[in-house]
């Protein structure tokens, strides 16, 4: 029978429900840093309307339901004939969690090995340790539900692992003036290219240290003794100070001693000869109402300039300058991108968190728990496995901190805010750098990053259990009678595997003994399903053929397994250039959202439905729509019709079809809702036969909807 999915859907409600799904504190998303976070709660009402009839009544309680599980209601719906839920594109693990929520069995899968972790610690986890109190000697004993111990021990734990690290680098986090500095502001340099000058040129993008009124400094750069030193002063900054790069695109800055120009050829040189250099500008302190700024003082410059002489986490960062223009300026390795002090606060606190695994398993044991040696990668539910499930959500909240303490990291002149590394999917090059610190108030700071984890943990359901594996979703298992429930990978718009990179190599210094599978590899795999064209040799044709082989595998081999009572949900990010392709015609031009329908009817699917989910508002200049496709095992025989007849079953089968499904339909979401009904009826047949004898592609198909429904297109 059809489900709710396949017909209607309160549509502009789930959009609500999708686009209010930001990482507050509680979400799951405040675990760690993941880009294009799949909602939950929309995900939750639309795994549900996937599960339930369609009503014979016409009102459509059930629809009502839909809406209220969208708008926060909790719902399970746990049943032993439900199909497995698999997601083999778990990513950070939002529709998993979904799945758990309702009580659904689960298989999650990633060929990323952060992406995995993520998903494991969201919601694996804490269904092996459900309902366990904690064990740590602090806590008050009670009744526990869900995660609440497991939560009750990461802030015990955290707030020890804490304090161990502020004993042993407090040398390297001095105050200032009795006080606990806030951040520095760094600023990087270069040799003057005037050979009669080659002075250390400051590379500033701002020398303003703070916009704000009444509270205003600024740095100067000044020589003593013939060296680059900072003077701050207190007020506005003359406007002719204020910088000294030259246009807001590209590396160009003026030498502010002799006037010469220094290009970004120049500049560009002498990174790649490892001849960039860093100066610390100025240190902020934290008062009840502002930033304070001061010249840095010797202890200052001594714990600044203190130098890392550990092993160096390996990892080199690719030469994809839409992403990393920091290669092109001679920094190459992702352990190049944090200062000496930043490499020795995270190389203490991977050792101190091996430290206090041990700690946690002797409290674990003495807490009652069962003593014996067997870990989580091989299923363990005693101490050591609990232990190793403590230090697994304290590493994420140090990939936290790794995400705020970095050369990459900004200051923000006018809220006086350190900005993250990744304020956008992206490495960028940086020339005035903030570098918090970790123990003060600065945004992304220790006990913040630790809070935020501690409430997600609270929040994280216990209700069914997911089998979270890392593997290629194209070679892994597929479970009888399952439905796909993923999000595909965005084709280029997003380096997973290397923006994550940033983040494994910290991850797999802490956490490779508890996850030797896992964390195998020097850096994450590549082979993720993409169109990026670095990852196929710079050819973008062989990129688009390879994803294309890819969705073919996929769809083919899931197939036989597919249930054949309820249709599958696959999210898929239509482009603003495939609108371009149908809306002008373009038959030989590359479409990839006509590639992925193509591939779901080729493997023997119809689709019945398509729903713009969207985690955005509309926006036409940006023309890129989140869309949910449904898709369904057929069950019956299909026939062969003509172009004539196609186009007389949608002229007949439209109207009733969008009668349907644009209830509860905003208006700029009708055309893709009428994109599925007329795909729907295209993928009812097995094949169109155009008046020459050859077969109707995807594109012909989509190009005849558009004719036949020319009001709701805008043609």
């Amino acid at each position: 029978m059809k489900k709710i999915v396949e017909q209607s859907l309160p549509l502009h409600n789930l959009n609500l429900s999708s686009i209010a799904d930001s990482v507050k504190t509680g979400h799951p998303g405040c675990l760690h840093l993941w880009w294009h976070r799949s909602p939950i709660v929309s995900s939750k009402a639309i795994l549900y309307s996937a599960l339930t009839d369609i009503p014979e009544d016409s009102e459509n309680k059930d629809k009502e339901k839909i809406s209220e599980i969208a708008n926060g209601q909790s719902c399970q719906i746990q049943h032993d004939d439900y199909p497995v839920v698999l997601d083999p594109f778990s990513g950070f693990g939002g529709l998993a969690i979904a799945s758990q929520q309702l009580g659904l069995k689960t298989k999650a899968v990633d060929l990323n090995s952060v992406a995995t972790l993520l998903t494991k610690a969201a919601t694996e986890f804490t269904s092996w340790f459900r309902d366990t109190a904690a064990v740590n000697p602090g806590v008050i004993r009670g009744v526990i539900i869900g995660a609440q111990g497991i939560a009750s021990d990461v802030q015990y734990y955290g707030g020890m692992l804490c304090e161990r690290l502020k004993a042993k680098l407090s040398e390297i986090y001095p105050l200032y003036n009795c006080q606990e500095v806030y951040s520095w502001i760094w600023v990087r340099t270069v040799e003057c290219a005037n050979p009669a000058c080659k002075r250390e040129v400051p590379l500033s993008s701002s020398y303003v240290l703070s916009k704000k009124k009444n509270a205003e400094y600024w740095a100067e750069p000044i020589l003593e003794n013939d060296r680059l030193k900072f003077l701050v002063h207190k007020g506005k900054c003359p406007s002719d100070r204020e910088v000294n790069k030259v246009g807001t695109q590209g590396a160009r800055f003026v030498c502010p001693f002799c006037g010469e120009l220094n290009r970004e050829e120049h500049i560009k040189s002498m990174g790649q000869a490892h001849k960039l250099g860093k100066r610390l500008m100025a240190v902020a302190l934290e008062s009840d109402r502002e930033r304070i700024f001061f010249t840095p003082d010797k202890e200052q410059l001594d714990a600044a300039f203190v130098k890392y002489i550990g092993d160096l986490p390996v990892g080199e960062i690719p030469h994809i300058p839409r992403w990393f223009s920091t290669p092109s300026f001679g920094i190459t390795e992702y352990a190049n991108l944090f200062t000496d002090r930043q490499l020795m606060f995270f190389d203490a606190m991977s050792d101190l968190i091996q430290g206090i695994r041990k700690q946690i398993e002797t409290d674990a044991q003495d807490a009652g728990m069962v003593s014996d040696k067997q870990g989580l990668d091989s299923g363990g539910t005693g101490a050591y496995a609990y232990s190793e499930m403590i230090i697994t959500y304290l590493s994420l909240v140090m990939g936290k901190l790794v995400n705020f303490n970095s050369e990459v990291c900004t200051w923000d002149n006018r809220n006086g805010n350190v900005r993250a590394t990744f304020t956008r999917q992206a490495i960028p090059m940086t020339w005035v750098f903030a570098e918090e610190n970790p123990f003060g108030n600065a945004t992304g700071n220790f006990q913040s990053a630790l809070q935020e984890v501690v409430e997600a943990i609270k929040n994280l359901s216990a209700n069914a259990c997911v089998n979270v594996y890392q593997g290629d979703a194209l070679k892994c298992e597929f479970p009888d009678n399952s439905m796909l429930f993923t999000e595909l990978p965005y084709l280029d718009n997003v380096g997973y595997a290397d923006l994550s990179d940033y983040f494994y190599i910290w991850l797999r210094k802490c956490l490779k003994n508890t996850y030797p599978s896992l964390f195998e590899k020097v850096v994450s795999s590549k082979e993720e399903l993409s169109t990026i064209p670095e990852h196929y040799d710079g050819d973008l044709k062989r990129a688009r053929q390879e994803y294309g082989r890819g969705l073919h595998e996929l769809f083919y081999r899931f197939y036989p397994k597919a249930s054949t009572e309820y249709p599958s949900l696959i999210f898929f990010q239509y482009s603003k250039a495939d609108d371009k392709v149908i809306s002008d015609d373009l038959e030989n031009e590359y479409s990839a959202f006509e590639d992925f329908i193509g591939n779901i009817l080729n493997a023997g699917f119809e689709v019945t439905a398509i729903w713009p989910i969207r985690t955005e508002k509309a926006d036409k200049a940006n023309g890129s729509v989140r869309i949910l496709t449904v898709i369904r095992k057929p069950n019956r025989q299909r026939r062969k019709i003509t172009r004539r007849t196609f186009i007389n079953t949608l002229r007949r089968d439209m109207n009733e079809k969008l009668f349907v499904r644009f209830e509860d339909v905003d208006e700029e979401d009708k055309s893709f809702v009428a994109v599925g009904a007329g795909l729907n009826s295209f993928s009812e047949f097995d094949k169109v036969l155009n008046a020459d004898g050859s077969v109707m592609t995807v594109h012909q198909a989509l190009v005849l909807i558009r004719q036949v429904c020319p009001i709701i297109f805008g043609s």
